[in-house]
């Protein structure tokens, strides 16, 4: 790589000054403002999600490597950086355990405000990768029955992969694939007027992958018209212009950070932090445990009681995660001008409060019955 080597990063990139300014000189950006011009003397560009990387951004640029802070890739046109010999790195993984704690946190909010128990349900996982894996970990642990869709997996054999009309089926459903429109199994609109006739009137339907897996409108009707039940919605079409009635009409909605934990986000930049090392051949100098301040709550102490072990867990992961705080964030923005909302969503997400995985607090538990050390095993809790 040339040196002296020059960086963009976008703003919103927890930790980047941190980790890469012994490599070079940085200058940070919103995300959704890095333009072509801004990268005429720039050869490493560090962006997120909101930023599309493609020709239109790097031609006639100097940039020889991108990081992407985030687990997805649709925001990138790969072939494009194969095709100018561009070194790319992604961070896949990295706020996968983040998502599945949001997954399992909406769930046991559900479950307690509609009096109803998760164990023994059946739950439809649309999508096994990192995330959906953890999720199938998590579910089980808490007695669920999680019911398979990914037709990669199917090929190889490595899962016990259901039909999708069977998936969709299930007592809850929750979304965790890339978004795709091309090759054999896109994903674009995958949840449609068609595919959600399968879904019950009492389904909790869960949204965390990509807001254009799901069509917004089919969506809205399916609520409107009670043929589905408590849904949490995450992503959304056209980010941060989206879908205000939907916002209106689901029962927990938030601003895409369902990966937004301070662990997952901090790991996304070690991961492009550690491939531009590589790339450029030095040994990295950072890690995240540089960084990362200590946990608000480093314990949580469960004392006997005749609570259910679900209930105990739900206690729990709330004081943690509280996430009706981020739905009612979200829908503070329906009181403001339409024309506003866009850059609101927006900084919700740039502004996001600290939120910690739940493996960085200890539950003290000497007398919990076996099941619920078990469970908070598979959740991830450190528990004495």
């Amino acid at each position: 790589m040339t040196r002296p080597i020059s960086i963009v990063a976008g703003e919103s990139i927890p930790y980047v000054e941190e980790a890469f300014s012994t490599l070079g000189t940085i200058t940070m950006l919103p995300g959704r403002s890095i333009t072509s011009a801004s990268l005429q003397a720039t050869n490493v560009l560090l962006i997120r999600s909101i930023t599309k990387i493609n020709e239109t951004l790097l031609h006639d640029t100097p940039v020889e490597f991108v990081g992407s802070a985030s687990a997805g890739v649709d925001h990138i046109d790969t072939g494009y950086l194969q095709s100018r010999h561009i070194g790319f790195a992604s961070s896949p993984g990295s706020n996968a355990n983040s998502v599945a704690e949001y997954v399992i946190t909406a769930l046991l909010t559900i479950a307690g405000r509609t009096h109803m128990t998760l164990s023994g349900k059946t739950i439809g996982i649309v999508g096994v990768g990192h995330i959906g894996k953890l999720v199938q970990h998590k579910a089980e642990a808490l007695g669920m029955k999680p019911i398979l869709n990914d037709p990669f997996l199917a090929e190889t054999g490595d899962i016990d992969h259901h039909s999708l009309d069977e998936t969709l089926s299930c007592d809850i459903v929750t979304l965790h694939v890339p978004f795709t429109q091309n090759g054999p199994f896109p994903t674009h609109h995958l949840i449609n007027s068609d595919t959600l006739a399968c879904v019950h009137p009492s389904t909790i339907f869960i949204n965390a992958s990509r807001g254009e897996v799901v069509d917004t409108q089919a969506l809205l009707d399916a609520i409107t018209q009670n043929r589905i039940g408590p849904t949490v919605i995450d992503v959304w079409e056209h980010e941060p212009h989206i879908h205000w009635e939907l916002v209106n009409a689901v029962t927990i909605g938030t601003p895409h950070i369902a990966g937004h934990s301070l662990d997952g986000k901090a790991m996304g930049t070690y991961m492009i932090y550690t491939a531009l090392c590589q790339h450029i051949g030095v040994a990295p100098q950072w890690e995240p445990s540089d960084s990362l301040p200590s946990p608000s709550i480093p314990s949580i102490t469960v004392t006997p009681s005749n609570h259910s072990e679900e209930e105990d867990l739900r206690a729990i992961t709330t004081k943690l995660y509280d996430l009706l705080a981020d739905h009612a964030r979200l829908k503070a923005l329906l009181d403001e001008p339409p024309e506003k909302r866009a850059t609101l969503f927006d900084g919700l997400r740039k502004h996001y409060p600290i939120r910690r995985e739940f493996h960085r607090t200890i539950v003290k538990a000497p007398t919990a019955a076996a099941t619920l050390r078990r469970q908070l095993t598979a959740l991830g809790f450190p528990h004495v």
